[in-house]
C-alpha cells in the first residue's frame, strides 16, 4: 500500500500550464537572452557589470513572472478538481525546485498579486487563452 500520490502524477498534471508561462515570460531553462532592455546597440555600449546589472534584473522579472503563471495554473487545476489544494502546492514548489527557483518567489508581493490577475487569462483547460496574450504581455511589462 502506497501513501499520498506519486510526484510523477504531480508533474504531468503541471505542463500544460507551465509551458504556457514560459513562452509568455520567455524564461528559458537553457539560457538569458537579453533583449529589448535597453536596446541592443545601447547593451553594447554600456559597461560589463552594467550589462550584467540588467541582465540580472530582467532574470529576476521572468523569474516572477514564471512563477506567478505557474501559480495560476495551479490554482485553476485545483478549482477545476483536478488537483488537491496540497498537491497543487507540492506540484508548484516541486517544478519551481527542478528549475532551480527557490519557491519562497511565491511569498514575493509582485507575484502574489499578479497571479490572481493571470489566473483571470487562463482558459477551461488552465493553459493561457490566446486571445488573452496582449493582456498577459501587459501585466508581465508593467506589474512585474
Amino acid at each position: 500500500m502506497q501513501k499520498g500520490f506519486k510526484i510523477l502524477n504531480l508533474r504531468s498534471a503541471m505542463p500544460l500550464g507551465l509551458m504556457a508561462a514560459g513562452l509568455i515570460t520567455g524564461f528559458a531553462v537553457t539560457g538569458l537572452v537579453v533583449t529589448g532592455r535597453p536596446g541592443r546597440a545601447d547593451q553594447e555600449a554600456l559597461t560589463p557589470v552594467v550589462q550584467r546589472r540588467v541582465a540580472t534584473v530582467i532574470l529576476a522579472q521572468r523569474i516572477r513572472a514564471f512563477a506567478a503563471m505557474a501559480q495560476a495554473h495551479s490554482l485553476c487545476l485545483v478549482r477545476q478538481g483536478t488537483l488537491s489544494s496540497s498537491q497543487a502546492g507540492q506540484a508548484l514548489n516541486i517544478t519551481l525546485q527542478d528549475l532551480g527557483i527557490d519557491p519562497g518567489v511565491l511569498e514575493n508581493p509582485l507575484v502574489e498579486k499578479v497571479s490572481p490577475r493571470f489566473q483571470g487569462l487562463l482558459g477551461a483547460d488552465c493553459s493561457l487563452d490566446p486571445k488573452h496574450e496582449q493582456a498577459a504581455q501587459t501585466l508581465l511589462r508593467d506589474e512585474l
